[in-house]
């Protein structure tokens, strides 16, 4: 494929991809790249190397000011860049950005740029958890058990109701009030309930308490364009982190089982999404799959997709750029990958948590686990022995958190010590 600059700028980029430091960004990057397009890449956060920055296929970093502190201007300073550099497509990869730049989706396009997002009405749906499970109970499909919970005096009938442990989710994983995304919480006890409930409501998230499902965790990555399905590609997820309902860290691609696929296609159908998106499902004690939630955006599980030979982000580009995108009409099963730092993260919430809590896993078992991926993966996130220098950004990246993670447990070890001394006193 030639290149398909702006207006034929040759200063210009095909694309601007988003939050540089995700690993659904690089893969972005490396499949736009690698069919011959211009790719700019832009981050916000970057305190720790940026792995997309240093792909070969990155033409220009971009450095964004914080889509937390000052979202209009994270967006400002899109519509700039574009207004600067003649940019086809814009392609955001998180919730975060997704708020920040949508608004300004009809300035973009008058700058000849079109930002690669579903509708925004399909996103208002998609976006809040309850007006998913509303959409997803209109067409007759399963969902866990769920209550709204207005208030700590909401908390014992939840508890009646659900018994424990249960699961305590926000309505919406980001609000622009925290700096990090909200993730559902198993609850075991009233206080703990109240005090996530009072979490979340801090964070500016209404709360949800549903019925905890204790099979695996599985999810449907689809491309629609023109209303039609164009591409799926399956998989199951191994270990997340936090380890219950957070990102994956090892997945391995299946055939997307029909019940799985039939409600995948009617709920995204249903919200109105155009482009990717991912539906996620976690199966019940008798097999039956329920909806977790869905995510209309390129999702953290892109590199399976694009390792079972589904090129998710160039149909996603082709589709925004006004191209014909031809269908996909099947994908390798078996493939697995894994996110190193995110498995190490697993591992060591997995030891904090202790023992007793739902997805917990025995120390010596997280360890034996953690271990022997190293000899059962095809494929790792960040990692491409074609493209090294983002793999070693990645690196660095985990030799930081490592770091930090040393120094707060030291810092709790020693504020422990001091408390015990004191009490002696």
């Amino acid at each position: 494929m030639g290149r398909m600059r702006a207006g034929g700028d040759q200063d210009g980029f095909d694309a601007l991809v988003l939050d540089g430091s995700y690993k659904q960004s690089l893969a972005s990057v490396r499949c736009l790249g690698r069919a011959g397009l211009r790719v700019a890449v832009g981050e916000s956060l970057a305190s720790d190397p940026v792995p997309a920055y240093y792909s070969r296929y990155c033409a220009r970093r971009l450095l964004l000011p914080s889509y937390v502190s000052q979202p209009d201007a994270f967006a400002a300073a899109v519509v700039d860049f574009v207004r600067e550099f003649p940019t086809r497509v814009v392609m955001p990869a998180g919730d975060e950005t997704i708020a920040a730049v949508a608004p300004v989706r009809e300035e973009l396009a008058g700058l000849g740029c079109t930002l690669a997002l579903a509708p925004d009405d399909a996103l208002r749906v998609a976006n809040s958890k309850e007006l998913t499970l509303k959409v997803a109970g209109e067409l007759g499909l399963l969902s866990p058990r769920t209550m709204a919970i207005e208030s700590a005096v909401d908390v014992p009938a939840v508890i009646a109701d659900l018994g424990f442990p249960f699961v305590m989710k926000p309505t919406t994983s980001w609000t622009g009030q925290h700096w990090e995304r909200l993730v559902p919480v198993d609850i075991l006890s009233e206080p703990e309930a109240v005090r996530v409930a009072e979490s979340f409501r801090a964070a500016g998230a209404g709360v949800l308490a549903q019925q905890f499902a204790p099979g695996r965790r599985e999810g449907v990555t689809l491309f629609i364009g023109g209303g039609e399905v164009l591409a799926s590609c399956g998989h199951v997820a191994y270990r997340n982190t936090p380890p219950l309902g957070g990102s994956s860290t090892v997945r391995e691609s299946i055939q997307v089982p029909p019940d799985l696929y039939d409600a995948s296609v009617r709920l995204a159908k249903a919200i109105g999404i155009e482009g990717p998106c991912e539906v996620e499902f976690r199966r019940d004690g008798d097999g039956q799959p329920l909806l977790m939630e869905i995510n209309p955006r390129l999702a953290g599980t892109l590199e399976i997709a694009v390792q079972s030979g589904v090129n998710i982000p160039l149909m996603t580009w082709r589709w925004a750029a006004g191209l014909d995108v031809q269908p996909v009409a099947g994908h390798r099963a078996g493939v697995r990958t894994r996110w190193l730092a995110g498995d190490l993260a697993w591992l060591t919430q997995n030891w904090q948590r202790g023992a007793g809590r739902p997805d917990g896993v025995p120390a010596m078992k997280s360890l034996e686990l953690f271990t022997t991926e190293f000899f059962r993966g095809d494929h790792y996130d960040f990692f491409d022995r074609h493209d090294l220098r983002p793999g070693l950004a990645e690196l660095h990246r985990m030799t930081n958190w490592a770091r930090r993670f040393l120094s707060k447990r030291r810092l709790s070890k020693t504020t422990r010590s001091e408390g015990a001394i004191n009490d002696g006193n």
